[in-house]
């Protein structure tokens, strides 16, 4: 799948000095040049997408046809384990519904394709790969597709009924500094690079690895936008997350020579990273993030998992995850404006008694549930937090918190443990981004 209505780059290498290309869309013959070691590239117009099949034949003297070609959209499908996560699921972790979707998997063939980025071994800077091809979709094939990036490319083939290509990147328990440059990382504070690029760290985690591996080679493809769905690994790397995802955003936006290429991320689902709140300092980095990356946004997660889940990394409820990163495109990106996607966040608190009252953004309807709202704790200046009590007051559209343990508040949580999921959304079903007030 090309990305319509674009200048789209196609490149190669050849053994002679000039290389044509030509599209069967338009009729129209491009030349390209190879440099000193044989690479070329080149910059084609395509036409709006549908579901025509295209041709394109490449020759330095002996043709070459790449056939059965669509335009469509084009999405990149970057970061750990949970964008990995197979729709076959992992040992004792399953992906819901994944059964009715490979069933109806061949009703896709030429609305999702899809390419998978192979894992290697090796450090060095790679400009290709061999191994994988692109894919249509079919239960032989979807069964091995990113399942969250599956369920996002279905609700867009679905609401624009265009072609959609995914570009499948990603690498179970890797880091975000392995997917930025060295020279990028360098104008970071705080971060030790002799120790990040350290041959003693596994290819995941070694500075610039995966930047050079997953991600170089298919730096040219051009693509509508980035979903990414990482964080896990850099759960009590709090402080310096912000900034290098912002940064991180700004150098694959720089390489795709789109300063403002969408950018959506995933918020990590609740689960038990042990004592304290690391888990919940991480989210609340990447929704801050998110807020300064121009042209993002974050699917909250908070109430995707089940009970079981507390301790297992990977939740099963990737359907609705790779929906909720289709209304952030479908809403920023191709200006669906009545699909709902930004979720409810804290705006602002008074104090009554001992009764605090709440407010928040992306609320204008109300919240629900009317009752037995769980999630949420307060403290007085003792900075001690006890279960809260969470009354919703409709005529309003706020939340009243109180506890018979807190004579006098100054905080509240909500959900702000490493594994608490939270049943308060706003009207649309959207969740509450897990929140705290305080700064303790």
């Amino acid at each position: 799948v090309l990305q319509q209505n674009s200048s789209v780059k196609l490149w190669g290498w050849a053994d002679g000095k000039k290389v044509t290309v030509t599209t069967s869309w338009n009729n129209r013959t491009y030349q390209a040049s190879t440099d000193k070691d044989g690479t070329w590239l080149v910059k084609v117009d395509t036409p709006e997408g549908g579901y025509t099949p295209y041709s394109i034949t490449i020759s330095d003297g002996t043709p070459v046809t790449l056939s059965d070609i669509l335009i469509g959209e084009v999405w990149i499908c970057s970061g750990q384990s949970n964008m990995e996560m197979r729709m076959m699921g992992n040992t004792a972790q399953p992906i819901d519904n994944s059964l009715e979707t490979l069933l109806n998997a061949g009703n896709y063939r030429d609305r999702i394709r899809f390419i998978t980025v192979p894992r290697i071994k090796d450090v060095q800077r790679r400009a290709d790969f061999k191994k994988e091809k692109w894919k249509v979709s079919t239960p032989e094939t979807t069964i091995d597709c990113s399942a969250t990036a599956y369920f996002f490319a279905k609700q867009i083939t679905e609401t624009l009924n265009l072609p959609v290509g995914l570009v499948i990147n990603s690498w179970g328990g890797s880091r975000i500094e392995s997917w930025m440059t060295e020279e990028t990382l360098s104008s970071i504070q705080g971060i030790d690079i002799e120790t990040a690029k350290s041959s003693k760290l596994d290819v995941r985690n070694r500075l610039g690895c995966l930047y050079d591996i997953m991600l170089w080679p298919v730096k040219n493809y051009t693509a509508r936008g980035f979903l990414w769905y990482q964080g896990e690994s850099n759960v009590g790397k709090e402080k310096t997350y912000v900034e290098r995802l912002r940064i991180m955003a700004e150098l694959w936006r720089k390489e795709w020579g789109k300063r403002e290429l969408p950018f959506y991320l995933v918020e990590i689902a609740p689960y038990d990273y042990g004592e304290g709140i690391s888990g919940a300092l991480l989210r609340e980095a990447q929704f801050q993030a998110s807020s300064l990356i121009p042209n993002s946004g974050m699917v909250c997660t908070n109430d995707l998992v089940y009970a079981y889940e507390k301790s297992q990394i990977h939740p099963c409820q990737k359907e609705e995850v790779g929906k909720r990163l289709a209304y952030l495109a479908l809403n920023k990106t191709y200006q669906y404006g009545s699909i709902a996607c930004e979720y409810p966040s804290y705006w602002n608190m008074s104090i009554q008694s001992d009764t605090v009252e709440l407010t928040f953004h992306h609320a204008d309807e109300g919240l629900s549930p009317w009752k037995d709202i769980k999630g949420f704790e307060i403290a007085g200046a003792d900075k001690v937090f006890y279960p809260a009590v969470a009354v919703l007051v409709p005529e309003k559209k706020t939340i009243r918190v109180h506890s018979d343990k807190v004579k006098h508040p100054v905080a509240v949580r909500y959900c702000f443990h490493n594994f608490q999921p939270g049943n308060l959304k706003n009207h649309r079903g959207m969740p509450v981004i897990p929140f705290r007030t305080d700064h303790w």
